[in-house]
Formats: structure tokens, sequence, C-alpha cells
């Protein structure tokens, strides 16, 4: 079969092509995407700061680093929504994720002088930077506060963070030393004035292995360096280390036989006191106040001043005076100043305080009765600080029960320097009774006859300076002298080998024999007297003796 050559070719529409062209953009938008997807994937996390001031800052320079290793840099600033701060954006280098959890702390590093010296100084050339100082918290975050100054403590640090809480007007920094025994052995944290309490708030950080000797019994004080106390004990004087001396400090301890009780938590409070004293002061819990009324003068008597009992301390003094508008008071003339003790039964021996305030007051009602009554005592004279002394007095008037408000009185006696005074007032007016007019008679004559008898002694003095000044009596020592000198000679002329000593030796020798030659003669006239007159008896024959 032939085809008409007229007949029409029919053919099917024709396959278009993708041109090679197109894969050049195709290709460029791949290789951009995975620009991106490996910018975004190699940037690492962005963060934002929130800041008081942008000062030392400035985009595309400043560093975020971690141990002096850069892991980020500053991408901009700017204010704050509500003007009250600046914004920082950073840049943080990839894999640093990990280091943006709850509790890391941010601070910018620049020049700073404070107590604890100079710091930053490297930042003077190549400017300042933000310190990273990673936490330990499992959340992580992507907002941060940036601190005004640089913490005291790094976070990884062991060692036990606790608060103190003071009343007093004795202000710290942060960075000021807690001090054990000498040594620094952490410091202050951080400051917060409490508006609601009306207190100070300290959070502060003692570092391991002086963290185990913060217990449930610790008690904190400040440490000014010098410490001076005039009070009734006299002069008390302390001082610290240099360190103390120039910054100040805290220390801490616990009060005599007070055992160390279980180990504190993190974040307990403590009560920081103003000296040691004051901290021992406050573990007396048990208190049994009175009021006395005293008839002397209160000078020199304080609150804190002791309360004692044959000097052992028993209590203490806490207010002087003690008014208050519901005290019925008597009269100007014969008024008394209140004063408020309180006897704290802890302080002479902790059994006597299981002792209810019912028995107390009753044990102490029969002491009353018994004579035991309060007066001011002289504590120091250097000081004229003075204290409460508990005696009981043999002749003191009966006892008898008074209140004032809600406290019981307790019965008082004049002080010894009152009664003193007034027996020294008795002496004055009996003094001024006496009529000194024949006293003073009997004196004048009896100065004028001292005066007669000192001219007297006047003339009397005179004659034997006279005396001592003639010519005689200047030439007696030298006459007197000659005649020891003469003597000497005379009496070394009798020494034995001199001459005359041995004519004296021969002579006595002679009379030893006269007188050996006349013994005979002198025994005889002894014996017969008349021997001169009728001479010696012829001796007669022998008459023997009888035998026996």
């Amino acid at each position: 079969m032939t085809q008409d050559p007229n007949t029409a070719v029919t053919h099917g529409p024709r396959r278009r092509r993708i041109s090679p062209v197109w894969f050049i953009p195709l290709g460029a938008a791949l290789i951009g995407l995975w620009l991106i997807y490996q910018n975004v994937m190699s940037r690492g996390p962005e963060i934002t700061l929130a800041l008081d001031t942008a000062d030392g800052l400035e985009a595309g320079k400043t560093l975020v680093k971690v141990r002096s290793v850069e892991v980020g840099h500053l991408e901009s600033v700017r204010l704050a929504d509500d003007y009250e701060g600046a914004v920082a954006t950073v840049q943080m280098n990839p894999d640093t994720s990990e280091l943006l959890v709850a509790d890391s702390r941010f601070w910018v590093v620049k020049p700073r002088v404070g107590r604890q010296g100079i710091s930053g100084l490297g930042t003077i050339l190549s400017g300042a930077y933000i310190q990273l100082e990673p936490g330990s918290a499992d959340k992580h975050r992507r907002e941060f506060e940036v601190q005004d100054t640089p913490p005291a403590t790094s976070s990884s640090e062991p060692g036990i963070a606790v608060r103190l809480t003071s009343d007093g007007d004795n202000s710290l920094a942060v960075g000021d030393p807690i001090i054990y025994q000498g040594q620094t052995v952490g410091q202050i944290e951080d400051s917060e004035f409490v508006l609601e309490q009306q207190h100070m708030e300290y959070r502060v950080f003692v570092r391991e292995p002086y963290a185990q000797l913060i217990t449930q019994t610790t008690q904190f004080w400040l440490r000014s360096g010098i410490d001076f106390h005039l009070g009734s004990d006299g002069v008390d004087v302390q001082t610290g280390s240099l360190q103390s001396i120039l910054a100040g400090g805290v220390t801490f301890g616990r009060a005599d036989g007070v055992p160390p009780g279980q180990p504190a938590s993190a974040g307990q409070a403590f009560k920081l006191y103003a000296t040691r004293g004051a901290a021992n002061q406050d573990r007396f819990d048990h208190k049994i106040r009175y009021v006395i009324l005293l008839d002397d003068s209160v000078r020199g008597l304080s609150p804190g001043a002791p309360v004692e009992y044959r000097g052992l301390r028993i209590g203490t003094v806490e207010q002087v005076p003690f008014f208050r508008d519901d005290f019925n008071l008597q009269r100007l003339s014969d008024f008394k100043i209140p004063v408020l003790i309180s006897i704290e039964p802890q302080r002479p021996a902790n059994s006597w305080a299981d002792w209810s305030d019912a028995e107390w007051r009753a044990n102490n009602k029969r002491f009353f009765a018994n004579g035991l009554r309060a007066t001011i005592k002289s504590g120091n004279l250097l000081t004229g600080a003075t204290f409460i002394n508990l005696q009981f007095e043999s002749n003191a008037d009966d006892y008898r029960p008074m209140t004032l408000g809600e406290y019981e009185v307790f019965p008082s006696v004049p002080s010894s320097i009152t009664s003193i005074q007034s027996q020294l007032s008795d002496l004055m007016d009996k003094l001024n009774a006496i009529d000194v007019r024949p006293i003073a008679n009997n004196l004048k004559h009896t100065l004028e006859t001292s005066n007669a008898t000192l001219d007297e002694l006047h003339r009397a003095t005179r004659n034997i300076n006279q005396l001592l000044e003639a010519r005689d009596t200047r030439e007696l020592p030298g006459t007197l002298r000659a005649t020891l000198a003469e003597l000497q000679d005379t009496l070394e002329g009798f020494q034995q080998g001199a001459p005359a000593y041995g004519e004296f030796s021969r002579s006595l020798d002679r009379l030893n024999r006269v007188l050996d030659d006349v013994a005979p003669l002198a025994r005889t006239l002894h014996d017969r007297p008349n021997a001169l007159i009728f001479g010696r008896p012829e001796d007669g024959d022998p008459i023997p003796k009888a035998a026996r």
C-alpha cells in the first residue's frame, strides 16, 4: 500500500528540555542554603544582657571571656525600653550553650579601686571585657543581668553561704573579710537593707574546711580592729589584725560552755552582734525582771551594767531610767528613779534555769524578807561607772511588797557613798556648831610662844657658829692630831721587840723572884704574927703515928 503524496503528515507536540543554564542559580541557591545552615549552626547562641550602664563597652570590640578565654563578642548595645539602663546583644561562640545556665553570672572587668586593692589594670590597654562565670544549674537561659561589681567568691568554690541580720548602724561592704582566730576564712558577698524589717542583711560565704565550724549555736559579731570600752570593769581594749583595723570585718565563735550543735544549713540566718560581749549576753534568754526605785544618783549607771551578788554577776541592767506613762510616780520631793534590771539564772549555773519564774519570785520574796536589798556601787573610779550590787542588810526595814506596772519592785537601800556623804554632812554641821574663838586664841598664843622659841634657837645657833669660827676652835683639830701622834709613838715603844718592852719584861721577872722569896715569910707571919719577936721555934722529935 502506497501513501498518497498529497496527504499531509501530522506530528505530535514537541517535548521541551530544561536548559542547562538553570542549573547555575539552582546550585547557587543550594550552596547559599548550605552556607546559611552552616553559619547558623556554627555561630553559637545569642544572648541578651541587661546593664545599668554601658560604660567601657563597644559593639564589635568588647569580648566575653571565661578564665581569660574568648567565648563570644558584643554585637550591639542599645537603651532599654524604659530608658533605665542598657541592653546588650552578645553573640556566643559555638559549643558554649552549656555555659549559659540559670545561675551563670556576668560582670564587666575594668580598672577598680576598692578595699581589697586595685584590680583590672590589664584592661587599661586592651579595654574592658565581660566576664562569664558558668553556673551549675540544669536550666538554660538566654537573658541575664550584669552585676555591678565582681562576685566576691566563685560559685564553684566549696563552702557554705549564710545570712547575717543586723539592727545596728555599723556598715559592712562587699568583700569585707570573715575572720576566725586571726585567719581570713571567707568574705561578705552581698548586702541589702530590708525595708520591711528595718535591718541590714548580709550574705556571707565561708569556704571549706572552715565551713564545718558554722553550726546551729554559732554567733557572729563585728570585728572593728580596735574595740575600746569603758565600763564598771575598767578599760577594755582589744585589737585585731592590720587588715581588720583598716577594713573591719566579721568574726564568729561559740559562747563559753555552749556545745557545737548541728551543722548549719545553707542560707540559714544568724544575728550579727556589735561585740562579743553582746553575743554572750544574748544567750541568757531566761530573765526575771524587776524594777528598782533608787534614791541615789544614777550617773554612771548605764544599760548593760552588771547586777552582782558578792562579786558574782547574776543579772544585767536593762534600762536607765525606766519611765512609762502608766507609772504612778510620786512628787518630786521624794521622787525615786526607776531602773529596770533582769536576774539571769543561767549565769551562775544552768541547773538554776530549770526553775520557773514563779519559783524564783517566791524564793526572792523570802530573801527580801530576810534583808536582801539592792544598792548602787562604784565599779571603777577612773571611768565613774557604777553597777547594781545585791547584799543582805542586817538593819534593813521590813519588806513591803510593791509593784510598778506589771513589774515587782526590788527593795533597795541608799548606797554606801550616800551614807558617807550623809555622815560627812553631819560632821560638817557639828564642826560648824563648835565655837572656834577660844581655839583660835590658844592657837595664837601657841604660835607666839613658838616664835619666841624659834628666836632663842636662832640666837643659840648664831653663838655656835661664832664658836666654830673662832681661831682656837679651828686649831683644835691640829692639836688633837699631834697629841694622838705622840700617843701612837708611845704605844709603839711598848710593842714586842722594842727596847722598852724588853726592859719592862725583865723588871717583871725580877719582881716575880722577889715575890717568891717573900712568900715563906708572909706565910709564917700569917701563921705566927709574933715570929718577928720570938723567932721561929725549934723543931721537936717527930711523933710516930699510931697503928690502925
